[in-house]
This record gives C-alpha cells, structure tokens and sequence, in this order.
C-alpha cells in the first residue's frame, strides 16, 4: 500500500509535467521510478560484521582504576587482563577491615572475662547482691553476643576485600574484540549501571545494517541478499534477513558513527536495524565493513515500473514513450509479471534502468518530441488544473493521506533515496538469533 502511494506521487508529477505549456515533454529516471517506496535491483546498505555474543563487564566504582591495559579495536584473549584497580588503596582497606575484626575480639574476649571473674565472685554472695551480679553477667553475655555477630560481618569483609587484592586485575571472560570502552557514564540512558568494557565474542558472526525510512517495509524476514566487502577485496557472501528490527530505531547511535554514517544521515531520520543470518562465515572478519544488497536471483526479471507508464496497440502489444538522443519515441516493450497490489508492472525486455520515460499525454507525447530531464512548473491557466483536481482527488484520498504521511517521511528531499547506494549509502549490534537479542553476559568487574 505505501509503495502504491508512492507511485502515484510519482504520477502526480509526471502529470504536472506533461500537462504544461512547455515544449518539451518531461521525461522521469526509470531507475527511480522502480526504486519509490522500494528498493530496486543495485541498491545496496551498509553493513557491519558484529558477533552474536557480547560481554558486558562492569567497574566497582568505589574502588579507582589503576590501570587500563586494552582499548577500543583490541583483539583479545580468555583470561587477558583487561584493567587493574590501585592496590594500595585496596591494601589499605585490608588493613583497615583486619585492624576492626581485631578490636571486635578484643572486645569479646574482655567480655568472656569479665562474665568469668563475675560468676566467680557471685558464689561468695547472696540475696540482692547475688541479683545485682546475675544482671551484670547477663549485661555483658549481650555484649559479647553482639561483639561476635559483628565479628563475623567484619571476617567476612575480610575476606571479599583479600580477594579484591588477589584479584585486583580484571580479565576477559571470553576471546573476541573489545567494542568499547566507557571510561565517564556510571549508568546508561535508563539508569542501569553502565558497562566499563564491551566485548564482542569472535567466532559466532552475523551482519547487522539499516533500512532508511524512505526504504521501511521493503525488507522482510526471510529475504535472500548478497554482501561484498566496502574496501574493495575479492569475496562475496548470502545469507537470509533474520530479523528488521522496527521496534528499536536509531538516530546518531555509537554503531552508525562507526558503521560510517554521516551527522547528518544520522539526524535526518530514524534508521531501522536489521540483521542477516551468513550460509558462511569464511573469510569474514569481526568489524568488517561490507555492502549489503537483495540477492535477486529469485526476483522477477525485468524492469518493475507502473502500469499508468504503459500504452498500448490496437493489436494488444505495449509501449512506452521513451527518450533516445533528447528526443521521444514510441517503444515497445515485452511484458513480465504484473503485481496488482502495487501497480507494478515487470518489463522484461525493451526498457533498462538506466532510460528515462514520460507519463503519456496524447497532446505531448509524439515521436520526435524534444525531452526534458527538469520538472516544468505547471500553468495555473492550463486544463490540467481542473484535470488534477478531479481525475486525482480520489485517488489522492485513497492514498490514506499522503499529505501528512509522504512529505513527513522524506519525499520532498532531491535526494529521494537517501540511504541508497545508487545516491548515497546508507547505515546500524549485536547480532540476534532469529528474532532474539544478541546474547549478553553482564560481568562484575571485581577481579577474575
């Protein structure tokens, strides 16, 4: 339904164009014609090789980092050391705790005596000042019960800070790539404790990339596509759209700044992540930069463009009016499967992408008729007008606002197919199994 909206604002403009005084008849990219509302065979999306697995591991934001030992694009180990709290401080809490458990005993054992000598004394009396001794051996029995319960809080403090000590330096749970690293924010956006290292687990890879909003909907899960690395490079990889991701969309995230995504794609509007499951990992590397395209091998053939393009002969055979060397002619061209949802009509022989077409006006449109690639301004005096309003009213009402809806989303930028490859790539973690979440294993940074 949005890419029928889409293509027939596509004929509102080729209506305007035709319907002017102009000489020359307004002719359209045939490429961006099959492109509005979808993605046409050639576009291509940034993606990013990411794992499956990440390890998060936390700081103890009491205790002072003494030393960092890894940063950011690090490949690393099971077991490598990662970062070191200052032991001298942790020392000195060692000292400190040690000194308050020896005191807590020196205080129970003074107690002990003190019950000891008092008992003693309490058998030469009697009467009241037999009472009077009973109440203060009970008195310091309490003492001393209270004396051994915070002993035995303060060993085990002891303990937990021998440990800090011993391990005072905070290894990698898993052998895979660090991410990043957050040396500022103590919590994230909501209010959680932040992780100080991020890993990525090496191994277990899957593509991650972005679907512009002007592209939203023309990706689903279970669609075949083809990558191939950015830097140029042999190699070339399938695989099969595991999830899009349209619950969760980004705007200037971390992973399009590293993914390559300029400011001002990141603040033109949202970006939806999706995420490709690989028929192979050989060759693949965690961090690469790859482009990601639809595998079109089980695509229709041909050219996809509007039926409202096509014309056709009293014998039933089509044609469109096309350019050649500035000039219209009439073509004909050799029809594919058509897709009455989208209006989309599959020319599978006649007409390539990269020719231009003009909707067709029986008063403009005649063979030998000089073409324009620039959109004339209507005539306000023209019959078009009254045409305009009364052959598309209702079609503009059947296009569920496309007021609101197509400006809104980007239609009056000259880019059009901001995101696209064929003008400008676009690009967005972790990957996901299926449709779940990338596994991620939180870890208390206080030793190994």
């Amino acid at each position: 339904m949005k890419r029928k909206a889409i293509l027939a604002f596509a004929l509102c403009l080729a209506l305007t164009g035709c319907g002017t005084k102009q000489d020359a008849v307004y002719v359209q990219s045939v490429e961006r014609l099959a492109s509005m509302g979808g993605i046409a065979p050639g576009d291509r999306f940034l993606g990013l090789v990411v794992s499956e697995h990440t390890a998060e591991i936390t700081r103890d934001t009491e205790k002072t980092i003494q030393e960092l030992m890894v940063k950011e694009g690090d490949d690393v180990k099971k077991g490598q050391a990662l970062f070191s709290y200052d032991t001298e401080e942790l020392q000195l809490s060692l000292d400190k705790k040690n000194l308050e458990a020896a005191q807590l005993q020196s205080t129970i054992d003074s107690s002990q005596e003190k019950i000891t000598t008092l008992e003693r004394e309490r058998q030469s009396v009697t009467g009241t000042a037999r009472l009077q001794y009973t109440v203060e051996i009970q008195s310091a029995q309490v003492d001393m019960k209270e004396a051994e319960l915070k002993l035995k809080t303060k060993q085990d403090e002891v303990k937990k800070a021998e440990e800090l000590l011993n391990n005072s330096t905070v290894t990698s749970p898993i052998t895979g790539r660090v991410q990043k690293i957050n040396e500022n924010a103590t919590t994230d956006d909501s209010g959680k404790p932040a992780a100080y290292i991020v890993i990525q687990q090496s191994g277990s890879y899957r593509v991650k990339g972005v679907l512009g909003e002007l592209q939203r909907g023309s990706l689903k899960e279970g669609d075949r596509v083809k990558m191939t690395p950015r830097t140029g490079g042999d190699g070339s990889w399938t695989g099969k759209v595991t999830l899009v991701d349209y619950e969760n969309p980004t705007q200037g995230s971390s992973t399009d700044q590293y993914m390559g995504v300029s400011s001002d794609e990141m603040t033109s509007a949202s970006k939806y992540p999706f995420y490709v499951a690989l028929d192979s990992t050989d060759g693949l590397l965690l961090g690469q930069h790859l482009y990601i395209e639809l595998d079109t091998g089980d695509a229709p053939s041909g050219v996809g463009i509007s039926g409202a393009f096509l014309c056709y002969n009293e014998d039933g055979s089509a044609y469109v009016w096309a350019e050649k060397n500035g000039k219209l002619e009439k073509r004909a061209v050799t029809l594919g499967d058509y897709n009455p949802e989208t209006d989309v009509q599959q020319i599978t022989d006649g007409l390539s992408y990269d020719d231009y077409i003009a909707y067709p006006d029986a008063d403009l449109c005649k063979p030998g008729a000089p073409t324009t690639h620039d959109q004339p301004v209507a005539d306000t005096d023209s019959d078009v007008e009254g045409g305009m309003e009364g052959g598309m009213e209702g079609g503009m009402e059947d296009m569920g606002g496309m007021e609101g809806g197509m400006i809104d989303e980007g239609m009056a930028d000259s880019g059009m197919d901001s995101g696209v490859d064929s003008g400008v790539d676009i690009g967005e973690e972790p990957g996901l199994d299926g449709a779940e979440e990338p596994v991620t294993e939180t870890l208390e940074g206080g030793g190994a």
